[in-house]
Order: C-alpha cells, then structure tokens, then sequence
C-alpha cells in the first residue's frame, strides 16, 4: 500500500511539474512587446502582440508597425501596417516559428524581451 502512495504522489508531482512548465512558458510568450528606433532618416514603432491560439502550443502573432521618414528635417507622413502570423513554440529551441514566413522569434525571459530577426522587443504588457 506504501509503494501505491509512493507512486501516486511522484506521478502527481511529475504532473504538476509538467503542467507549471508549460505554464511557465506561456506566461513569458504571451504579451505585448515593443520596440521604437530612430535615426537621422527615419522613425520606426513596431507592436507585437502574442496571445495562444488553441491548446498545442500555436501562438496568433499581430503585428502593427508605423513608419516615417524623414525628409529636409521634416518629418513625412505616418505610414502604419498590420500583419498577422501564425506560429508553433518549439519548447526545445525556445522559438515561435513563423510558419508561413520562415520568421524565428527568440524568447529572453530574463530580459523580458525577445528578437525578431535582428529588432529587439521589450514586454510592455502581460496577457
């Protein structure tokens, strides 16, 4: 009876672990995630919002990006896109894959940040 007890409670345990993992994992995908670049020629606002979509680790990706140049010292008119993407996390890689465009977004928990291509994104909101 001893060894039932055993058995169960590190089954629960491996479960729970398992389960606090995966949770883990959304809960530092998941968001709002910014970026703001600026030079001599341009501005440049990019917004990544990451929300799951279903239960097998796919992720909806919106993407809203404006953009401005600049042209004699002035600044030109906005001009603002948005993309959606649909994209698999793979655990062991740590990356959500763009599926139709080939894209790979690089997760950094510690830094609450990611990289898209070469643009760094900081979260600025949670889901």
């Amino acid at each position: 009876m001893k060894r039932i007890k055993i058995r169960l409670f590190s089954c629960v345990a491996a479960l729970l672990f398992f389960a606090s993992c995966e949770n883990s994992t959304k809960s530092y995908i998941d968001g709002t995630y910014a970026s703001y670049e600026s030079g001599e020629y341009s501005i440049s606002k990019d917004t990544l919002v990451i929300m799951p979509y279903g239960d097998k680790g796919d992720y909806q990706v919106i993407r809203k990006s404006s953009f401005q140049t600049v042209r004699n010292g002035k600044l030109q008119p906005k001009e603002q896109k948005i993309r959606e993407y649909m994209g698999r996390f793979d655990p062991k890689t740590k990356m959500l894959i763009i599926d139709a465009q080939g894209k790979k977004i690089s997760f950094f928990p510690d830094k609450n940040s990611l990289l898209l291509m070469q643009r760094e994104y900081h979260k600025v909101v949670k889901q």
